[in-house]
């Protein structure tokens, strides 16, 4: 018998989740109970925290959105606006590899159990970067898939710039772009918007989701926005950028497809960078690794390349008709 109990968390149990979220190498500002509970309101998404307990101890977890679609239950660690999610474990003070592995394993298996209980037709677990081994879900069925982050390391990036990339803050600093930070969320949503009106596309949360986001993200001390402006005011680019006690990431931009070509995205993000290494930040996500006209412009400054995995189970029902609707 395990000796792993798993449960969902009380509110009033968040705190310990919080901790474990900061100590842990896989927790990031994601899997933060604020950050969880307040997308989870927003969207209309049920959260459920599952805790895995040795003894008293808090020793991993996984946190879920749960909602209905048609007939079908359906959890997720993500939702919108929302990168990764997914496990975190407690740092094992093993040293011997075979015993760490064992230990994570009972718990990941146990909160597998723990899943199949509640009878999802579909579960998708998202995870961070640094969860690197989904071994224990594939080794009992789940399928996995691998998905791609840029993190630039901020020591001395500017001497990895690639030639383009000088040439366009080169050309921003010419059509006299200013870079300053904002609060004002209306800004950046109206790029946003057009941005994906522009691909005929639906943005994927309202701005009301952003407004409230924002306002968390500045309650919390999490995040800033900073928008590239042209000497007549008009907004060319703006980027929201966010903070957990172990890298920053590049949440979202927007740019304003004309004005773009005066080079304001090349040197808002630029200068951005050089404040973040001036505070003494280390790394930074930039995220946008899995699109390829995002990935064109990340990849100028050099940044490194790193995998995050995808694990999920379905029913067999659910199987067959996803098969039938190709």
């Amino acid at each position: 018998m395990s000796d792993i109990e798993v449960r969902k968390l009380n509110r009033d149990e968040y705190k310990i989740w919080d901790e474990l979220v900061e100590s842990s190498t896989h927790g990031t500002i994601f899997h933060k109970s604020f950050w969880l509970s307040t997308c989870g309101e927003l969207l209309n998404k049920k959260l459920k925290i599952y805790g895995c307990f040795k003894g008293e101890r808090l020793v991993g977890g996984c946190s879920l959105f749960i909602h209905k679609s048609g007939f079908f239950k359906i959890a997720s660690s993500t939702i919108s606006m929302t990168p990764y999610g997914g496990v975190v474990l407690a740092h094992s003070p093993i040293s011997k590899v075979r015993e760490q592995e064992q230990t994570y394993n009972k718990i990941i298996k146990s909160l597998c159990n723990a899943f199949d209980n509640e009878h999802f037709d579909r579960i998708q677990i998202t995870n961070s970067p640094n969860f690197v081994d989904v071994r224990p879900f594939t080794w009992i069925g789940w399928n996995s898939k691998v998905r791609y982050a840029h993190y630039l390391i901020l020591n001395d990036f500017e001497n990895r710039l690639s030639r383009n990339l000088k040439r366009n803050i080169n050309k921003a600093i010419k059509n006299e772009i200013s870079i300053e930070k904002s609060e004002d969320i209306s800004l950046f949503y109206d790029l946003f918007g057009e941005t994906f009106l522009r691909q005929g596309l639906k943005p994927p949360v309202t701005k009301g989701f952003l407004v409230n986001i924002f306002d968390m993200l500045l309650k919390h001390e999490r995040g800033e926005m900073w928008i590239a402006k042209t000497k007549s005011e008009e907004i060319a680019a703006a980027d929201i950028f966010i903070y957990d006690n172990k890298r920053a990431y590049r949440w979202s931009a927007a740019t304003h497809i004309e004005l773009n070509k005066t080079g304001a995205s090349s040197l808002l993000v630029f200068t951005v960078f050089k404040d973040m290494q001036n505070r003494g930040l280390k790394e930074i996500n930039l995220m946008a690794a899995n699109t390829p006209q995002l990935s064109k412009f990340i990849t100028s400054f050099n940044p490194k390349l790193v995998p995050y995995y995808l694990v999920e189970k379905r029913t067999a029902l659910v199987k067959l008709l996803k098969l039938f609707s190709k």
